[in-house]
């Protein structure tokens, strides 16, 4: 249902546009990925890279800390989309709207770094992911 002043507007044959990303308007700047980001991890809380299961976890994807962008899915919409790299979605329960671009990239879920510590079998699923995505993550690979 469109209202009154949108009727109007469309009578007087004025356009009107829909903002793609209404929060750039509240003063939200644009994300600008470095060529060397090859993740792009997403969480509520980003984790500490003191972490030695996320040094694990980097090391095993053969990543240094500098190619990963750590972002909260309040952020993920300014995300470019000229990225071109991984993403991990890191103990979300819902998954982040996310742009559309995205959906051809490959795509880590895992629990957050905590919980990935107690639990074998969600280890066990972010390593199959990471080998089904493989080429993304070992330049030797191919």
């Amino acid at each position: 249902m469109t209202s009154r002043r949108d009727w109007q507007l469309q009578q007087m044959g004025i356009r009107q546009y829909q903002l793609r990303r209404p929060a750039a308007l509240h003063g939200e700047v644009a994300i600008v990925l470095s060529d060397n980001v090859r993740v792009v991890l997403l969480a509520q809380t980003p984790p500490a890279f003191t972490s030695l299961l996320l040094q694990d976890i980097l090391r095993a994807m053969s990543l240094s800390q500098e190619q990963v962008y750590c972002l909260t899915p309040e952020q993920a919409m300014m995300i470019p989309e000229n990225a071109h790299c991984a993403f991990w979605l890191m103990g979300l329960d819902e998954p982040p709207e996310l742009p559309a671009f995205v959906a051809s990239l490959p795509t880590l879920t895992s629990p957050s770094l905590t919980e990935l510590a107690d639990n074998a079998s969600a280890k066990r699923a972010l390593w199959q992911q990471i080998c089904h995505d493989e080429y993304n993550f070992f330049p030797h690979a191919e």
